[in-house]
């Protein structure tokens, strides 16, 4: 009979270094499988497409805002800023040097207007314009990737919310309220006065606005936007956003940042 010979212990301790590894591995494969994410930059092509796809009442400013709004299209943004979320480690997504706002308009006669950055980052907002020459904010959306992990939400309005008041003088004040099931957003907008701009190679009044927001719930934070619009059309011309906020979520609070400049290249929108 045949005697075994006695595994040596250097060899043991090889075999369970070379298992650990192998777990290691295989659970490192398993995490970036779980959490893999895009970063990659809205493209301005895609945007285009999308707008040229809508109704030609889309793609048309009404009759009765003519004057009083941007008109319908794909407006190009020189941009400079980042999104950050600490959601299974540090993760931060870059926002490419051009990003896009389309102006479209509704059926009911109100205007969307969404600003694409990332392939799963947007914002959107949908205005309806008052009798009284003011914009009702009807509702807000936006979308985020973080983790392998797609948020996406849209905040309904009050009927009182207002986007820009009838009119932009130095000092005029308004609010609006939005919210989802567990969160609230609050805004304050304010007036701070007219600036000059260089839009199109020529000097360009606008007017500066301030709006600070105050996010409740199982979200929570705060966050400053200062726009510079022109005063009749409410064409977004520069924008500077400095959000921060956390969420409650299964693996605890999870705390987001952004910080972004735009700055609009031409009037004209690409249709």
């Amino acid at each position: 009979m045949r005697t075994r010979r006695p595994r040596s212990p250097r060899r043991s301790w090889l075999l369970v270094l070379l298992g650990l590894a192998a777990l290691v591995l295989g659970g490192y494969a398993v995490y970036r499988a779980l959490t893999r994410e895009s970063s990659t930059p809205a493209s301005v092509a895609g945007a285009v497409r999308r707008f040229q796809a809508l109704p030609a009442s889309a793609r048309t400013l009404p009759a009765a805002l003519r004057g009083r709004a941007p008109e319908p299209g794909v407006y190009l943004y020189a941009t400079q800023g980042y999104e950050q979320s600490k959601a299974l480690g540090t993760r931060r997504h870059v926002y490419p040097p051009q990003t896009t706002m389309t102006v479209a308009a509704t059926a009911a006669g109100c205007l969307r207007i969404r600003w694409d950055v990332l392939a799963t980052r947007w914002d959107a907002a949908l205005t309806c314009p008052r009798a009284d020459g003011s914009w009702r904010l009807a509702s807000q959306s936006e979308s985020h990737q973080f983790a392998g992990h797609l948020d996406r939400r849209t905040y309904d309005c009050t009927a009182a919310s207002t986007y820009l008041p009838a009119r932009l003088e130095t000092g005029a004040t308004w609010d609006s309220s939005c919210a989802i099931a567990g969160t609230t957003t609050v805004d304050r907008g304010t007036v701070l006065g007219p600036r000059t701009l260089a839009l199109d190679g020529r000097r360009t009044r606008v007017v500066l606005v301030r709006t600070t927001t105050r996010v409740s719930g199982e979200t929570s934070g705060a966050g400053t936007t200062f726009t510079w619009v022109v005063p009749d059309t409410r064409l977004v011309v520069r924008r500077t956003i400095s959000n921060a906020s956390s969420t409650d979520t299964i693996v605890g609070s999870v705390p987001y940042v952004e910080q972004a400049t735009l700055r609009l290249g031409s009037a004209r929108p690409r249709r």
